[in-house]
């Protein structure tokens, strides 16, 4: 009788302390090594040096970068997209050849270019959209050689 007595105490102590309200600290999300298009300087772009896709508008979602990027050219990837601020935009592409110098970033409707410089053959990286506004994923091939990209951007 004494141990069912116990037990019977230590299951009421054990729901007292279960119902007791525990302090939650909010712990901060990393960032995840975010780019934020304020960090970066824009570079006027002449719209008519972009060479386009031709498929139809974009859904806000993942988009393929696979293709061949001729030499020192920029191509888009999809079609202005309408973005809000802290909106994110993520690479995750692989390229070849590897000793290639890539830029990934977007195309502002200001003409400005704001890019990330990749050399090594992958990206794996996110920009952030400090200002609401139209933009288009772009990337440029720095190198005298045609580029074949494979992977993602997703937003």
């Amino acid at each position: 009788m004494k141990q069912r007595k116990f037990l019977l105490a230590l299951l009421v102590c054990a729901v007292i302390i279960g119902c007791l309200p525990i302090p939650a600290n909010a712990t901060e999300i990393p960032d995840k090594n975010i780019i934020w298009l304020d960090d970066l300087e824009g570079e006027w772009i002449d719209l008519s040096t972009v060479e386009q896709p031709n498929d139809g508008p974009q859904p806000r979602t993942t988009v393929s970068a696979n293709g061949t990027y001729s030499a020192h050219s920029i191509w888009a990837v999809g079609q202005p997209i309408n973005f809000n601020a802290n909106d994110l935009i993520t690479f995750n592409c692989s390229y070849s050849p590897s000793s290639a110098s890539l830029d990934f970033g977007v195309i502002a409707s200001n003409n400005k270019f704001y890019s990330i410089n990749v050399k090594g053959g992958s990206i794996n990286q996110t920009l952030g959209i400090n200002e609401a506004g139209s933009y288009t994923v772009a990337i440029r091939n720095n190198s005298s050689q045609t580029v074949r990209v494979v992977g993602f951007v997703n937003y």
